[in-house]
């Protein structure tokens, strides 16, 4: 699974880019060409640490998900009729969810490519120039579609279904809507969109970068996040240098401004729910990890996360849930409780559930 950062240049996203994978890129410069850091970023979670305090195991593994940091995209109203560059439409087009980052700090320093600093506008602009980009693609192959579904060639009918499906989709655009709220109404359906890769298609976590003294209570942060609701406020600078520290040194520093836990590990959080992803956990003394799924997958597919073999020859799963553990305190006191189960190959895994796989691997 892939996550794209993108926003405005100096709005802040490969400072974001480093905060949540631990990078090192350089911040401060930009360029219009296409182009993209890549990184991984753990997604943390109270949960698996409490196991592996449990366990004490020799390895311990988080979930992650891929990420890349893109290069500024150009606002098409305020950027002299320039548009998102088409190889990054591309690349952008490969993720599957997106965190758009707004930019709300004030800097005499940084000059904001728009000239002032205005975060619902710039929310609005980027919006547009995906919705734009998903248009003009949908336009195009409709144009082409409706000239080769009257010719009769052996792709005709299955031609006719999909122009039937994209004039649903462009009739959507062309209201000012994504691609999201279009309800498809049967499988084609379904995957003729899916086919696109549609940027408004895909889920997308809203992050507003304020500065420093805007955290807290009654600050501009809290204020942008009231009106949009998911939206996460935070400090990207702020958040690279707390993700640059010694992990020992990272939680006194945070103990020491009053802060849990950093912003960026809340928005990890929620990236990871806007792809879709859960969590099966699978324990012991030689590894504590959480492994990562697509909600609704099933113990067969969550079996060949952890080895194709075990997929392949599974057999039954044996699986109980972390809270399950955490209230009997073992996994015998699990099993006195009757709370240890063995699946079948369609059971649907749980988010936290942790699983053991038995499987004829011969």
């Amino acid at each position: 699974m892939k996550l794209g950062i993108i926003g405005f240049p100096a709005s802040g996203k490969t400072s974001l880019f480093n905060a949540v994978t631990g990078g090192a890129q350089p911040v401060g410069q930009y360029s219009n060409q296409p182009g993209q850091h890549l990184g991984i970023m753990t997604v943390p979670d109270a949960r698996l640490w409490k196991l592996r305090d449990m366990y004490k195991p020799k390895s311990f593994k988080p979930a992650v998900v891929d990420c890349l940091d893109f290069t500024g995209l150009i606002s098409g109203s305020g950027g002299g009729g320039k548009e998102i560059k088409g190889e990054l439409l591309g690349k952008l087009r490969e993720v599957d969810a997106i965190v758009q980052i707004v930019r709300a700090f004030e800097s005499d320093d940084v000059p904001h490519v728009l000239e002032s600093v205005d975060p619902l506008r710039d929310f609005g602009e980027i919006d547009s120039e995906l919705l734009f980009a998903d248009l003009a693609q949908t336009t195009t192959r409709v144009e082409k579609l409706r000239v080769q579904a009257t010719k009769p060639t052996k792709t005709q009918e299955q031609d006719k279904k999909e122009l039937a499906t994209l004039e649903k989709v462009l009739a959507l655009l062309e209201d000012g809507k994504p691609v999201r709220q279009f309800k498809p109404a049967n499988e084609d359906e379904q995957k003729h969109v899916d086919a696109f890769q549609f940027l408004t298609d895909k889920e997308q976590v809203v992050v507003f970068n304020v500065g420093e003294g805007d955290l807290g209570p009654g600050g501009k942060g809290e204020e942008l996040e009231a009106k949009h609701p998911g939206s996460v406020a935070l400090c990207a600078k702020l958040e690279m240098e707390i993700g640059q520290l010694p992990e020992a040194e990272r939680a006194v520093f945070l103990a020491d401004m009053g802060i849990k836990e950093a912003a960026s590990a809340k928005l990890a959080r929620q990236a990871f729910a806007a792809l879709g992803s859960i969590a099966f956990f699978t324990v012991g003394e030689d590894e504590v990890r959480a492994w990562t799924i697509q909600r609704g997958d099933t113990a067969v597919v969550a079996a060949g996360k952890i080895h194709t073999d075990l997929s392949k020859g599974f057999i039954r799963a044996e699986v109980f849930s972390y809270e399950e553990l955490i209230a009997a305190g073992d996994e015998k006191a699990v099993k006195a409780a009757g709370k240890f189960r063995l699946e079948g190959k369609e059971y649907v895994v749980q988010d936290a559930d942790i699983v053991h796989v038995r499987a004829n691997t011969r």
